[in-house]
């Protein structure tokens, strides 16, 4: 495991046994070497900037060098940040109300283009693009390798005419292309960015469906989830005993620590999961505990 990321692990177990047992109520029991997690109650915001927005870093320093992984929510009332641009590639995924984007540094909030939620963006690095929210808030989860720090742009007047694509590139929720295009499949999955296969950052959308679930198994790496809809049930070690889980609602935020046991699904309801990692993401099954 690369130092960073060992780094980076006993930061997040070390958290979770200071916040002290990982149980919801009287849920069943997790391994904390295994995974760790955040309901969406236990996310710490910073408090709103001058510019109308709060973030909350979940992984890494955008400051820094290496994988960071940010909620970030732009508040209603036509709040934007002005143009700008960020050393490397960012990519976003909109998960609530409707994100506004612009590309340029021509600043016209009137003529942005709108993201739904469900909509993933890039913004490519040293790119000058501006964006916020009009009359409803706006959820995000920014994802790069940093540093993700921002530099002003000087802003100029006028109409904006569209997204530049060297700019700004984005898939709306019906332009995804999941692997099984009938969703007849039980557990269904887009890649929305890089290769789960090889080394590099990638960014993968799964969706269960109920009454689907992993087998016991586990991963090279560790990998980053966000639940952005319905309820994920997640549990570790190699006993696939569905009563022995713990429910992750949407907006939780999940972490399985690399090469430990896990596996997870859903029941009474559908459950799609943001997953982010950096590569190789591979499967490896283990054997079932009888």
């Amino acid at each position: 495991m690369p130092a960073h990321l060992s780094r980076r692990r006993l930061v997040l177990t070390a958290a979770i046994f200071a916040l002290g047992p990982v149980m919801p109520g009287d849920a069943a029991e997790l391994d904390p070497s295994a995974l760790v997690y955040k309901l969406p109650d236990q996310i710490k915001w910073n408090p709103p900037s001058a510019a109308g927005s709060q973030n909350s870093v979940l992984v890494g320093d955008p400051a820094k060098p290496g994988l960071y992984v940010v909620l970030n929510k732009w508040l209603k009332g036509n709040h934007f940040s002005r143009p700008h641009s960020h050393p490397n590639d960012r990519f976003i995924s909109v998960l609530g109300g409707t994100w506004w984007v612009g590309s340029g540094t021509t600043f016209d909030p009137d003529n942005s283009v709108a993201m739904p939620a469900g909509t993933f963006v890039t913004h490519f690095g040293k790119q000058v693009h501006w964006d916020g929210a009009k009359d409803e808030d706006a959820a995000l989860l920014i994802v790069g390798d940093g540093p993700g720090t921002s530099t002003p742009a000087e802003q100029t007047a006028g109409r904006l005419s569209g997204i530049d694509p060297r700019v700004v590139v984005y898939t709306l929720p019906e332009q995804y292309k999941w692997r099984d295009p009938t969703g007849a499949a039980g557990t269904n999955q887009v890649i929305l960015h890089g290769d789960p296969t090889k080394p590099g950052l990638y960014v993968a959308l799964n969706r269960f469906k109920p009454g689907n679930f992993s087998k016991p198994h586990f991963h090279p790496n560790d990998r980053f989830i966000t639940v952005v809809k319905g309820t994920w049930w997640v549990a570790t070690g190699n006993k696939a005993d569905k009563n022995n889980m713990v429910p992750m609602p949407a907006g939780s935020f999940v972490t399985h620590f690399g090469k430990q046991v896990h596996w997870d699904g859903a029941k009474d309801e559908e459950a799609w999961v943001l997953i982010v990692g950096e590569g190789p993401g591979t499967l490896t099954l283990v054997e079932e505990a009888k």
